[in-house]
């Protein structure tokens, strides 16, 4: 048995009483002290949380999902406090895509670094209007058949609901236990609304790809604020204004999921990059294609939470629960990560109060220390 000592434990949006983490390759409990026959590691008084989860997630230092082996950003991102992610595809032609999953396939249940739970898989199926940083030569309507082959790989699917006829599409990837989220979509309220009733669970980069929120036309906006339909969080006050944080904080604390959207930029200085076989300008960590479209971010998950706790009008730890359990919950992988509570994965960071890591654990063991 492995013990942690004096540390704030972080869970479910509190700081617990107990100051001690008892954990093998999964967690045992938490506990007032350590027992005597423990191996014990003075934590230093900083926060111990679940590790973060990334579900959302294209590149980083240089390696781009739709050219490399995950593996390099699997070893790479503990430093941010990632435990976990999903590595993240790109409109693009169907053999690249294809070639993009069997290499997610590849490195799935064998971690060197954050685990990598799957592919999100973000388009074909989105509409031209609104495709943002996709290219518009390769999006084609929802089918089935581009997702049969991975549906080992694929844990969710963005789609743009309006082309979903019947919405046929939504319900056959939640029978195969594949959450279909909502994204680079021109959907109406109406139309959003019958998704998110037919299964759609999730809303993709909130904000962002969609239409505006108006008065008389709340389109997915207003249906995905009304309902409890999850929401991911792009919290680098670029794609989405900081003052709208706290709103969102009040409305869905417990349905946010922050994401990084980042590209193979991250962690790396400015300059010219590239995305979905696209060229990208990061200049001063606003990522954009030529023509001035934003194009992901360069963002880290934990500036992420800390910009959450910044000015959402939060606790860090409430921020740390948006990139840990409701992440986890959303996935229907609870019971196995994203918590603290006895018998999940020993997957946890330990964090300063401005969400520096000093350390991150998966499985148990060390895989990131900044000493």
């Amino acid at each position: 048995m492995k013990a942690i000592k004096n540390v704030k434990i972080v869970q479910g949006g509190r700081i617990l009483p107990e100051s001690v983490l008892l954990f093998d390759e999964r967690i045992i409990g938490v506990a007032a002290e350590a027992p005597a026959q423990a191996e014990v590691t003075d934590g230093g008084g900083l926060f111990l949380s679940a590790g973060l989860i990334d579900l959302h997630i294209h590149g980083y230092k240089g390696e781009d999902t739709m050219t490399h082996s995950p593996a390099q950003m699997a070893a790479a991102l503990p430093e941010n406090g990632v435990t976990a992610f999903l590595p993240t595809t790109m409109t693009m032609d169907r053999e690249t895509i294809a070639a993009a999953m069997e290499r997610v396939r590849g490195c799935m249940g064998a971690p060197r670094g954050a685990r990598v739970l799957g592919c999100h898989m973000e388009g074909p199926f989105i509409h031209p209007g609104k495709k943002g940083a996709q290219d518009g030569t390769y999006i084609v309507a929802p089918s089935m058949e581009m997702v049969e082959p991975f549906k080992d790989v694929i844990k969710i699917v963005t789609y743009a609901p309006e082309r979903d006829e019947g919405q046929a599409f939504a319900r056959g990837l939640r029978e195969r236990g594949i959450v279909p989220s909502i994204g680079h979509t021109n959907a109406t309220y109406e139309e959003a609304a019958a998704a998110y009733r037919a299964g759609a669970l999730s809303t993709t980069h909130f904000f962002n790809a969609m239409p505006p929120l108006h008065h008389r036309d709340p389109g997915v906006i207003g249906a995905a604020l009304e309902g409890d339909a999850y929401i991911e969080l792009i919290a680098d006050t670029i794609h989405v204004s900081r003052h709208l944080f706290s709103m969102l904080a009040r409305l869905k604390k417990d349905r946010i999921c922050l994401i990084t959207d980042c590209m193979e930029a991250g962690g790396l200085p400015d300059g010219r990059y590239a995305l979905g076989g696209q060229p990208v300008v990061v200049q001063n960590r606003r990522a954009q294609l030529l023509d001035g479209t934003l194009a992901g971010s360069v963002l880290k998950l934990n500036e992420g939470v800390r910009n959450m706790a910044q000015y959402g009008g939060i606790s860090l730890a409430e921020a740390l629960q948006m990139a840990t359990e409701n992440p986890a919950r959303l996935l229907g992988l609870e019971r196995e990560m994203g918590t603290l509570l006895p018998g999940t994965l020993a997957d946890f960071i330990l964090l300063d109060e401005t969400c520096r890591i000093r350390a991150t654990f998966v499985g148990g063991g060390c895989v990131y220390s900044a000493d």
